[in-house]
C-alpha cells in the first residue's frame, strides 16, 4: 500500500512517498516503516496522536446514545467478547466476586458514552481478543521521533472527532449484527497483498466507511498534502481507506502517482 508522489513537470522537486496505513493490524511493520523514513525529510500525518489528543478524543466520547447501540446487540456483544461463556470457572467467580459482573460494569460504562465511543470501546475489546493490537500509526509518531524527522498533521483533533460525531447510528447497529471475524481475515489478506480495491470492497459495511469519514475528508486531505508535496521527499501516511479518493484528487491535481514495492 505504498505510492510515489511527484510533479512531472519538475525534475528539482524530489518525489514523496504516500503510505496507507491500516490503523490496527495483526503484526508490525516497524523495520519497513524505519527503512522509509531513514531518507524521508518530513513526516505527515492523518491526526495527531499525542496525550492531549487523546484525552480530548476520550471527553468527546462521554455522553448519551451508547445504552441504544448496547441494547440493540447485547448478546452479540457478549459473545464476541467471551463475556459469561458457559460455564463459569472459579477464577471468573472470583473475579465477579472482587471486581463485579463483568456484563455489569461494561454496561455502566457503554451507557455512558456516545453511540461513536461505544462502538470503539466493544471494538477494541474485541480487536485485542483477536490479537490486532498492534497500531502503525502509533508506530510511525515513535519512529519519527526517534529518527529526528519533523511531524505535520493534515488534520487537527477536533476534525477528526467532528467526522465520528457525523456517523449515523445506523451504520454502528448494522455492523454489530454482523460476523467481525471473516471481516477481519479479509482486511488482513487484502492489506498484505497490496489489493486496494479488493479491501475497500471488503471494508464498505465498517461504520466510518462513510461519507463524513471518507468521501467529504478526502479531497480535503489531498489539497493539505500538496503543500508538502511540493517540497518532495516527504513521507505522508494516512488511513488506506482513504488512498482510493486521496490518489485520484491528486492525480486532478497535476501529480503523477506510481505502485511502489519496497
Amino acid at each position: 500500500m505504498l505510492w510515489e508522489v511527484s510533479r512531472p513537470a519538475s525534475r528539482e522537486i524530489p518525489p514523496s512517498t504516500l503510505l496507507g496505513a491500516a490503523h490496527f493490524f495483526p503484526r508490525h511493520f516497524r523495520r519497513d516503516l524505519k527503512r522509509l523514513m531513514r531518507d524521508a525529510r518530513a513526516v505527515v500525518m492523518e491526526g495527531p496522536l499525542d496525550e492531549a489528543s487523546t484525552a480530548k478524543v476520550i471527553a468527546a466520547g462521554k455522553g448519551s446514545g451508547g445504552a441504544a447501540l448496547y441494547d440493540s446487540a447485547r448478546e452479540k456483544v457478549h459473545r464476541v467478547l467471551g463475556i459469561y461463556s458457559a460455564p463459569l470457572d472459579v477464577s471468573q467467580m472470583l473475579r465477579d466476586l472482587v471486581f463485579g459482573r463483568q456484563t455489569e460494569w461494561l454496561e455502566q460504562e457503554l451507557r455512558g458514552l456516545k453511540p461513536w465511543a461505544a462502538f470503539f470501546g466493544v471494538w477494541t475489546r474485541f480487536r485485542s481478543r483477536e490479537g490486532w493490537e498492534h497500531k502503525m500509526d502509533l508506530d510511525v509518531g515513535r519512529i519519527a521521533a526517534q529518527l529526528g524527522r519533523p511531524v505535520a498533521h493534515l488534520e487537527t483533533i477536533e476534525e477528526q472527532i467532528a467526522a465520528l460525531e457525523a456517523v449515523p447510528l445506523e451504520r454502528f447497529r448494522g455492523f454489530l449484527q454482523k460476523d467481525w471475524r471473516p471481516y477481519c481475515e479479509a482486511y488482513e489478506r487484502h492489506y498484505l497483498a497490496g489489493d486496494l480495491d479488493a479491501l475497500v470492497a471488503a471494508s464498505r459495511d465498517f461504520p466510518t466507511y462513510c461519507d463524513a469519514v471518507i468521501g467529504a475528508r478526502d479531497p480535503l486531505l489531498a489539497a493539505r498534502m500538496e503543500p508538502h508535496l511540493l517540497e518532495g521527499n516527504a513521507l505522508i501516511v494516512v488511513g488506506v481507506a482513504h488512498c482510493p479518493l486521496v490518489l485520484a484528487e491528486l492525480e486532478r491535481r497535476g501529480f503523477s502517482v506510481l505502485p511502489l514495492r519496497l
